[in-house]
């Protein structure tokens, strides 16, 4: 199953809260300093731009896939232009992850899926003091990712090229603790479980983990759906396109919100696009 379902879709929306429904106070706060901040950071611009020149760039690179794959492209050759129309995380998510990032202030930060690398550079944007280890399992594209890092003068990410179940272990040890990590690579449901459980071993109670495309797949709202019913995890926030995993429960007894700005901003919140 490659298209996200219309009943997820509609359980969604039926279900989501806005500020004007949200009781827990840290959630209250987050949808004020995080979800209702609009970003105004010259270094953004220059990260869009990027993006915008990704877009346009119609050359080949080769291409390894380790995971479930895309949804619109196959083949070992594909266009750069193709990769960021269709793989990079959209800039309504690189924002609001900017403004969780600003918000929280996580010194380590791991990142499961580089591609491009321009969420990478948000995550870096949004904070120059925080270590950035970013995974990317497809050489060219890390290569890519490299370009872009020299360009915007970013020093503090290092990216480790491989395949996830052989670099993550990597990154872990290099990090020795996460404060905050960003999975969005493979796709799969027991792969996604897999990385939830090797990252957790190396948070703390403040720590957070980002879970991209929680509704990409059944497969994916299943691994979602175990995650969240962990013991580990205090309580949660799903916005559709990713959901947030938080583990202190002196915040609050375990509870599981669904969020979006406004009933009526479901195309801008990533709902349908």
């Amino acid at each position: 199953m490659n298209k996200t379902p219309y009943k997820s879709i509609l359980n969604f929306y039926w279900n989501a809260k806005t500020k004007y429904s949200l009781h827990s106070p840290f959630v209250y706060d987050f949808f004020n300093t995080v979800m209702n901040v609009k970003v105004q950071d010259h270094q953004i611009e220059l990260v869009e731009n990027e993006r915008s020149v990704f877009i346009k760039n119609n050359t080949n690179i080769t291409f390894v896939e380790y995971g479930a794959g895309s949804k619109l492209q196959n083949g070992n050759i594909r266009k750069v232009s193709d990769i960021a129309k269709s793989s990079l995380s959209g800039s309504w998510q690189c924002r609001l992850m900017f403004n969780i990032i600003r918000r929280y202030s996580p010194n380590n930060i791991l990142e499961v899926g580089t591609s491009l690398g321009i969420s990478t550079a948000y995550l870096a944007s949004a904070s120059s003091s925080s270590t950035i280890v970013t995974l990317e399992g497809n050489p060219s594209s890390a290569a890519k990712a490299r370009a872009l890092f020299d360009r915007l003068v970013m020093t503090n990410i290092s990216i480790i090229e491989g395949e996830f179940g052989e670099t993550i272990d990597i990154a872990l040890v290099t990090l020795s603790k996460v404060d905050c990590a960003f999975i969005d690579g493979n796709h799969r449901k027991q792969a996604t479980i897999d990385y939830f459980h090797q990252i957790r071993a190396f948070t703390d109670k403040n720590s957070f983990i980002i879970i991209d495309d929680i509704y990409w797949s059944y497969g994916m709202q299943e691994a979602w759906q175990e995650i969240i019913s962990h013991e580990s995890v205090a309580f949660s926030i799903d916005l559709f396109r990713f959901g947030i995993v938080f583990f202190d429960h002196s915040i609050m007894e375990k509870q599981h919100f669904l969020m979006i700005e406004a009933k009526w901003k479901l195309w801008s919140f990533g709902v349908f696009g």
